[in-house]
C-alpha cells in the first residue's frame, strides 16, 4: 500500500511537472561601447491565411527606464497586405468580447513596418486577458487581414509580460 501510494505520488508530480509552460524569452544585452541597453523578444507571433499568401508577425518592443524593463510598444511587418504602409491599424479581440483599436506611428513606407505605442490600459489588458483575434488594416491601402490566434498564440502577450524569462546574449558586434 505505501509503495502504490509513493508511486502515485511521484506520477501526479510528474504529470503537473511536464504541464508547465515554457516562458517567454527575452534577449538582452549590453552594448559596452555605447552602455546602451537593447531586449528582443526571441519569437514573434505570426499571423497569416490559410493560403499563406498574405500576413503579418507582431514584435513586443521593450526599452530600459530608470534602470527596469518596460514595454515599449509593438513592432509589426506585414506581406502581401497593401504595398506601402502609413497610418495602419491593429484591432484586438479579447475573449471577453472587448476591443481595442491601436494606430500605428511611423512616417510612409514600403517596406511593410509599422510601429504602435500602447497606452496602459492596452498593456494591462494584453498583460492579463485572452486575446481571440486579431485584424490588421493598412491605412493607405485599406486591404486587412483578421487573423483568429489557434489556442497556443491566445496567451502570448500574457506570457510576454507577465511569464518572461530574460536571458543574456552578446550584442558587442
Amino acid at each position: 500500500m505505501k509503495k502504490m501510494l509513493l508511486n502515485f505520488a511521484l506520477l501526479i508530480s510528474l504529470c503537473s511537472f511536464a504541464q508547465t509552460e515554457t516562458p517567454f524569452i527575452i534577449q538582452h544585452c549590453k552594448d559596452n561601447m555605447t552602455d546602451k541597453e537593447y531586449y528582443f523578444s526571441e519569437k514573434k507571433l505570426i499571423c497569416s491565411n490559410a493560403e499563406k499568401t498574405k500576413g503579418f508577425s507582431i514584435l513586443p518592443m521593450f526599452k530600459v527606464v530608470n534602470g527596469l524593463m518596460v514595454t515599449n510598444g509593438l513592432s509589426l511587418k506585414n506581406v502581401n497586405i497593401g504595398n506601402c504602409d502609413e497610418k495602419d491599424n491593429l484591432i484586438f479581440l479579447f475573449e471577453d468580447g472587448t476591443k481595442t483599436t491601436v494606430t500605428s506611428w511611423n512616417k510612409f513606407n514600403c517596406e511593410g513596418n509599422a510601429y504602435f505605442d500602447l497606452d496602459d490600459d492596452l498593456k494591462k489588458k494584453l498583460a492579463s486577458q485572452i486575446l481571440t483575434t486579431i485584424r490588421f488594416t493598412n491605412g493607405r491601402s485599406l486591404e486587412s487581414l483578421t487573423y483568429t490566434l489557434n489556442e497556443s498564440q491566445k496567451k502570448y502577450f500574457v506570457k510576454a509580460y507577465t511569464d518572461y524569462k530574460i536571458v543574456e546574449i552578446d550584442c558587442s558586434n
